[in-house]
Order: structure tokens, then sequence, then C-alpha cells
């Protein structure tokens, strides 16, 4: 939710708790004042009927709101001042009427005035005060609402301008993040801090950057090393079996480090961000080239490769990427199928699959991709060739499924952009 959106959530809630309690105060205030005022005149029309009786030695009832009788003094009480209800014929209904009631004795004889004058309806009193006020703060909440949407725009104009510039920020090409000064001290104050840390992260992603590389070029260095002295080891003579397993072995781990090492490399190097080149590629054609270089593999495992499309399936990224996201999925359904098994490979709509036989499914299909992990302790096996299709994967946003049917592991690649 944007801030200017909850501001004016607040805003509006808070506007509807002044109104029901403004509302309520108004009333019960208005209805007091009205009765106040009309309780004051009726004491005053009942004074102008005793002058009129005293001067003009009677008066002329009018019904129901003026009317003077002569009472006996038993009847005599003190003065009333009441609402009351009266019927009226002509609308048959009761109407509300204030009331006042007051006794005089005017030339030897008890009179009984009382003065009347008609009531508005609680409800008529609530319905057209809440009708005032509702106008009054609909009208004020517009006023507010318009105000503080042109004064939020152009205070955020610059905020809104630095979110952009934090948004399109990136490491490579390697650039100083610049915010423009908004004049608000916290977002200045923000921007401030920001910059601080894209320094600081800048000069971490380098050494980090600078650390894989150097890490990687000196191990290759002797490992090299060590191949080659294993080499030359061969080539000696009077050497007995054991030893030549045993300098096999050397070779086959150091072998094994290096492919580690420039995996690693590989992963940081996309962690990284450093590849940026987009070439037009069909993941078809991939998959045909490394099936055709795996062919000598293929046919010495006796294994059975099907093809099926009903799409090209076609994207833009960088082709080293392309192509180590194919071999490494190709590589690792051959490696896990069985001799005389079928791997079986299929293009569509915006995916494709690959599916090669098993006899259980995976046990634990969420670790598959972690760096390292191996289901099955398989000779030859480093765990990190799933790390880097899935690494790969993010990368471009293609999404990968697993299920396990009929035997099969089926891996599912699904791109929008395909």
């Amino acid at each position: 939710m944007k801030l200017l959106t909850k501001i004016n959530r607040s805003y509006l809630k808070y506007a509807i708790i002044v109104f029901l309690v403004a509302d309520i105060v108004i009333v019960m205030l208005s209805n007091h004042i009205i009765k106040g005022e009309m309780s004051q005149q009726l004491r005053l029309e009942a004074g102008e009927i005793e002058s009129t009786i005293k001067n003009n030695k009677q008066f002329y009832n009018i019904n129901p709101t003026d009317i003077a009788i002569e009472v006996p003094p038993s009847q005599v009480k003190k003065d009333i001042l009441k609402d009351t209800l009266l019927y009226n014929s002509e609308q048959n209904e009761m109407i509300p009427y204030r009331e006042f009631t007051t006794y005089k004795f005017i030339d030897g004889i008890w009179h009984q005035i009382t003065t009347r004058q008609m009531l508005m309806e609680f409800d008529d009193i609530l319905t057209l005060f809440t009708t005032l006020i509702s106008l009054v703060l609909l009208l004020i909440f517009i006023g507010l609402l318009l105000f503080t949407q042109r004064l939020n725009n152009a205070l955020w104009k610059t905020f809104n301008t630095n979110r952009e510039k934090l948004k399109s920020y990136s490491f490579y090409p390697p650039s100083k993040l610049e915010l423009a000064k908004t004049g608000i001290d916290e977002f200045d104050a923000l921007n401030e801090v920001l910059s601080l840390m894209s320094n600081r992260l800048e000069t971490d992603y380098n050494a980090s950057k600078e650390f894989s590389a150097n890490a990687a070029h000196e191990l290759q260095t002797p490992l090299s090393i060590i191949r080659n002295k294993c080499e030359n080891l061969f080539s000696e003579p009077h050497i007995d079996q054991k030893t030549i397993e045993t300098i096999r072995e050397i070779y086959l781990a150091t072998d094994q480090l290096s492919g580690i090492s420039k995996a690693l490399l590989l992963l940081a190097k996309i962690d990284h961000g450093q590849f940026h080149e987009k070439d037009q590629i069909s993941f078809n054609e991939i998959f045909k080239y490394w099936i055709n270089s795996f062919q000598d593999v293929i046919q010495d495992r006796e294994l059975a490769l099907s093809v099926s499309a009903t799409d090209n399936c076609r994207t833009k990224m960088d082709k080293r990427l392309a192509n180590l996201l194919i071999q490494n999925i190709l590589v690792n359904a051959i490696k896990h199928s069985k001799n005389g098994e079928e791997i079986a490979i299929s293009f569509g709509k915006n995916y494709f699959t690959i599916s090669n036989s098993g006899e259980k499914a995976i046990h634990k299909p969420d670790l598959i991709f972690n760096r390292f992990y191996k289901e099955s302790q398989s000779s030859g096996a480093t765990g990190i060739g799933l790390a880097i299709v899935k690494k790969i994967a993010d990368h471009y946003k293609i999404e990968i499924e697993y299920r396990f049917t009929d035997f099969k592991h089926l891996f599912t690649f699904k791109h929008k952009d395909c």
C-alpha cells in the first residue's frame, strides 16, 4: 500500500469518528438550545396573555397554542415546563409540543395560562443536522484530499526520482550512486545512508569478485602441477600396480577439484552479474548440439534418447550460460540413468522437459539444487551441476518443476519468454 493511500485512509477513518461524535454532540446541543429558546418564548407569550387579561378583562383562546382559563384556588400549582404530545385530527397523528403552564391571580381570580409551540421531532433534527454536517465534512475532506495530493506530488517528486535511480542502480558497469537532494531532512538523511551503503556494497562486491577470480586462478596452478606430476609418475618404470592405482586416484581427485573450482568461479560470476550478453538462442538446437557431443557415451551405455517438439523454444540469454544450462541438464540425466534405459526430451510453448528412468522418487527434492548436495554417493558426482542449473535458471527467471511418475524423474523448465 502506498504511503499516500495509507494517510488518506487514516484521514477517512478519523473523519468518520469525528463525524459521529460531532453529529451526536451537535444534535444534542442544538436540541437543548432550541428548547431553551422556545421555553423563553413561551414565558414571554404567557406574560403577554396575562397583560391582555388585565387590560381587556378577557382573552380569546387560540387552540392549541395559547389558552387561558379560570380555575379555583385548589387547582393552583407551580409553573410547569414540559414536552407533550397532542393529537392532530387533520394529520391523524400525535404532534410534539413544548408546553408552559403558569397560574396568575388577576383581579381576584386565578387564571391558568398555557402556551405551547410545536417542536421539531428528534429524528427530524437528527436528519437535518446529520445531512448538514455530512456535507460540511465531505467538502472539508475533499479539500484536504486534493490539497494533500498536490502537496505530496510536489514533495515526493524527488523521492520517486531517487527511487527509480535505486531500481536501475547496478555494479555493472561501475557507477557512483548519486541521489538528488529533496530538501526534506528525513529523506536527505536516508539518501546519505543509501549512498554510504552502496559504496560499501560496491567495495565488498569488487573484493568478492576479485577474490573469486584470484582464488580460482591460483588453485588451477598447483592443481596443474599435481596432474603433471601424476602423468610423469605414470611413465616411470618399476612401479607396482598398487602405486599406479594410488596415482590414478590422486589424478582423478585433482581433476575433480579443478572442475569444482571452475564451477564455483562460474557461480560467483553469475552472482556478480558478469554475464550481460543477450543472444537469440534456441534450446532445441542447443540440446541437439550436446546430444551429438555425448553420442559416444549414449551409445556406449545403450541409452534410448527420444526428442519430441511441438514448438521451437527460443529466447534471449547469454549463449555461454545457455550451453552450460543444457549441458548440465543432459549430463545429469545421463549420469543418473541405468544402461539401456530411456531419456526423453520434449519441447512445447514456453517450456521443455527432460525425463530419465529411476527406481524411486528423490528423497529430498527441495535440496537437489543446493551446492554439494548428493542424493546418492555415485562415483564422480560433485553435487554442483544442478546448482549451476538452478543459478542460471533463477538468473533468467526460468521456473523448474520436479515430479516422479511411472518410475521416471521428470524435470520441467518453464520460461514465459520462450
